[in-house]
Formats: C-alpha cells, sequence, structure tokens
C-alpha cells in the first residue's frame, strides 16, 4: 500500500511582504504564528470582535462582508490566496467593522498583532511594504464605494464584467469569478438586478452565456462604454 504523502505546511516567507524579513526576524514571527483550517461557510471574523491579528489566506477565498438592515449582504471584498484582512484593526487594536467568512475550504495562517508589530519595528523595508499595502487597500475600498454609490446597476455591472476581459480586447470568452449572488453582492444590488442586467445585455448582443459560469463578451467596446457613462 502506498504511503499518503503529507503536504509540506505553508511557510510565512513564501508570501509577500513577510519574504521581505530577515531570517532573526523572520524566526522569530513564524514561531507566534497559528494555522487555521477553516470549512466552508465556517465565521472566522465578526464584526465588533477585538482582533487578534491578521488572517493570511494560504488557500482558498474568504469574504469580508457587512449585513444590511434587512439582513442582506454586502460584501467589502474578497481575499484569496496571498492576500490577508484585518490589518487595519489589529494594527489599531480596535474591533472588526466586517465579518469575514470562508467561502470554501481554506488554509490560513494568523499572525498575531504583537509579532506583527515588533517585525515592523525590526525591518524597515517589511514596515514600508505594509503601509504601501494599507494604502492600496484603503484605496481599493474607496473605488469599490465610488462604484457602488455613483454608477448605476447598468455601468455596475458593465463594469465588473470588463474588469474580467485583456484591456485591448474586443472579443474575448471570461469564467464568472463566484456565483451570481456573491457577484450581486460585491456590486451591491440584488440577484434579481443583476440578472435584469445580464438579460438586457445578452439581448443587446453584447454578452452570450456559456455553461454555468462561463460568457463570451461579443462587443467589448460597447460594454467599456457603458461602464464610464
Amino acid at each position: 500500500m502506498k504511503a499518503k504523502q503529507q503536504r509540506t505546511p505553508p511557510l510565512l516567507s513564501d508570501f509577500a511582504p513577510f519574504d521581505l524579513l530577515e531570517p532573526p526576524a523572520l524566526e522569530r514571527i513564524t514561531a507566534s504564528v497559528r494555522p487555521i483550517h477553516a470549512a466552508r461557510g465556517e465565521l472566522l471574523v465578526q464584526r465588533d470582535d477585538r482582533a487578534r491579528g491578521v488572517h493570511l489566506v494560504v488557500d482558498g477565498d474568504v469574504k469580508c462582508f457587512v449585513l444590511s438592515p434587512s439582513g442582506s449582504e454586502k460584501i467589502v471584498r474578497i481575499a484569496g490566496s496571498g492576500a490577508f484582512f484585518g490589518e487595519d484593526a489589529a494594527l489599531l487594536d480596535r474591533p472588526h467593522v466586517v465579518n469575514a467568512q470562508a467561502m470554501r475550504a481554506c488554509e490560513l495562517l494568523l499572525v498575531p498583532t504583537a509579532a506583527l508589530r515588533a517585525a515592523m519595528d525590526a525591518s524597515h523595508r517589511f514596515c514600508t511594504a505594509m503601509g504601501l499595502h494599507l494604502a492600496a487597500a484603503s484605496h481599493d475600498l474607496m473605488s469599490t464605494l465610488q462604484l457602488q454609490l455613483q454608477l448605476s446597476s447598468t455601468q455596475r455591472v458593465a463594469h465588473y464584467l470588463t474588469r474580467l476581459a485583456p484591456e485591448d480586447a474586443e472579443h474575448c470568452e471570461i469564467h464568472l469569478e463566484t456565483d451570481k449572488q456573491t457577484i450581486a453582492a460585491q456590486l451591491n444590488l440584488t440577484p434579481e438586478t443583476l440578472s435584469r442586467v445580464l438579460a438586457h445585455f445578452v439581448r443587446e448582443g453584447l454578452i452570450r452565456p456559456r455553461g454555468r459560469r462561463g460568457m463570451v463578451l461579443s462587443k467589448l467596446s460597447q460594454l467599456r462604454t457603458c461602464a464610464a457613462h
């Protein structure tokens, strides 16, 4: 009988910006890291929980979301493999402002706040990289808010679809990143509204469904114009 091969545990140094740390600092922060296995649907962080540290997604997808008064989800971001979340609350020593839930089985590493701060003190390069990461996360959040507050439902869907296509393409086939309910929550739309907009694009000849999550974007220049106006 063939022996079952054990998977090599993930190393913190495999992920940016932790790869910038010198060996002594990397050893110290690695010693405090806790691996987490999350089942699909498992809640990793609840709003108003005190942050214990930064969650690094080794494998899987985690949605960060808030709930509206009616109970519907509004997705702020989706953290995939190599991304981390909760760094704002951890570094400020404040409660989380969003919930975080595994969208499928996930492997994560929890880096405690004290260890993260010590590593930032020990390495100027690492500290700078963390600052740039936080700036990028803030910029992405502002862009998401602008998208949700200033654009119509049709513009939001057109913007989402064109983002999945090469910049210079006029015709291409794409695969939707997730199910339509999750996409609707990302765009601050109801699933019904998303379906109506997609049906409109099909009637106009701008897109063609292909399989469960496949889609052909037939007239990308028109979709880009729609997203901008």
